[in-house]
């Protein structure tokens, strides 16, 4: 690599760190998803922040809190678990996020930052990815 390619790599380098400075961000990871145009970050409903993914899937762990090493994993361990089988095996764009609020009589989830529990939500935008997933961990 002679010196005009080094120099060009660095640029590239710093424009891109300089871009990513001035978001706040780290990485492009975390940058895309900081700016994901498919989440409404300012929605009250767990189904128009996800506007841009079609399949949404609530797992609550309040029936998991009490077990430990009675061959049940604890629920951080089990969302660790899901999270790295979602990195290794999804195709499609996908994310997951806590979310604290209730269910309402609809069987929508109300997003409440004051009241509620805390759940755990994985959307995704493939359906042989959502497939998977619920085929793996429900």
């Amino acid at each position: 690599m002679d010196v005009i390619e080094q120099l060009k790599s660095r640029w590239k380098g710093y424009k891109e760190k300089r871009f990513l400075d001035s978001y706040g961000c780290k990485t492009w990871r975390e940058y895309e998803r900081k700016y994901d145009s498919d989440v409404g970050f300012r929605a009250r409903w767990a189904h128009t922040f996800y506007h841009g993914y079609p399949y949404i899937f609530p797992f609550d762990p309040s029936g998991y809190r009490d077990y430990g090493f009675a061959g049940v994993l604890p629920y951080h361990d089990l969302v660790y678990e899901m999270t790295k089988w979602c990195e290794q095996n999804c195709k499609g764009k996908w994310r997951n996020d806590w979310h604290r609020g209730f269910w309402d009589g609809q069987g929508n989830y109300e997003l409440n930052s004051i009241g509620g529990g805390d759940i755990m939500f994985f959307a995704f935008k493939d359906s042989r990815d959502y497939t998977l997933f619920i085929l793996k961990w429900s």
